[in-house]
């Protein structure tokens, strides 16, 4: 059981973060350093994706709880979120959530900026994926069960890592359209788990929608 959710969770959170779709934007960020430095901006990204959803897992309950705001209300807020993301996938560009090389071309183009802004947060760490974070932890309560959220976070992190490292290989091998398409496939993904959060919420807030 915890085996069959860490391999859930994994998923899709790499589903959700979508390194593939950000390969392009990842290039384009760093086409003018040379040498090691890109490979230091994605050991800082990653660890930084770790981060940021370790801290969501650690403390997003106690950060609902300070602003008094229900499970059900969040998790409503997070599905959304995370088709309003899905539906970006989905056009294979991003918006108001992420940013363009075109918005990032005229900042400062060194190591710890771009790895911890804009790649880590927002472009693969955003509002949606903190929220979703957020969600799984509050429904695991206990410590097996949260460990392994610990070890699919991690495991999401090499394995953003390991995409950012291969991204040359990645776009010679399946070209932007790939790329696209692979986007869309994760979007799907993403917007099935945003619509199961929705639902959920709104059955536990009207449970009379479950039972008619």
């Amino acid at each position: 059981m915890i085996w069959n959710q860490f391999i859930g969770t994994t998923t899709l959170l790499y589903a959700l973060t979508n390194p593939i779709g950000v390969v392009p934007i990842f290039l384009g960020l760093i086409r003018k350093l040379e040498g090691a430095r890109p490979g230091r901006i994605i050991v800082i990204a990653s660890f930084s994706v770790a981060a940021f959803l370790g801290l969501s897992v650690t403390f997003g309950r106690a950060v609902l709880a300070f602003f008094n705001v229900d499970l059900d209300d969040f998790r409503i807020a997070g599905g959304l979120l995370a088709l309003f993301v899905a539906f970006e996938m989905f056009q294979a560009h991003y918006g108001g959530l992420m940013q363009t090389p075109e918005e990032a071309s005229g900042a400062e183009l060194e190591v710890h900026g771009i790895a911890i802004t804009p790649l880590a947060f927002p472009l693969l760490v955003g509002p949606s994926e903190i929220g979703v974070m957020i969600t799984l932890s509050s429904d695991m309560p206990d410590w097996p069960h949260r460990a392994s959220l610990f070890v699919a976070l991690l495991t999401t992190s090499m394995l953003i890592g390991l995409t950012l490292w291969l991204s040359v290989p990645i776009t010679r091998l399946v070209g932007k359209t790939g790329i696209n398409v692979a986007t869309r496939v994760m979007s799907l993904v993403v917007a099935s788990i945003g619509v199961h959060f929705i639902l959920t919420g709104l059955k536990n807030q009207f449970p009379g929608l479950a039972h008619p």
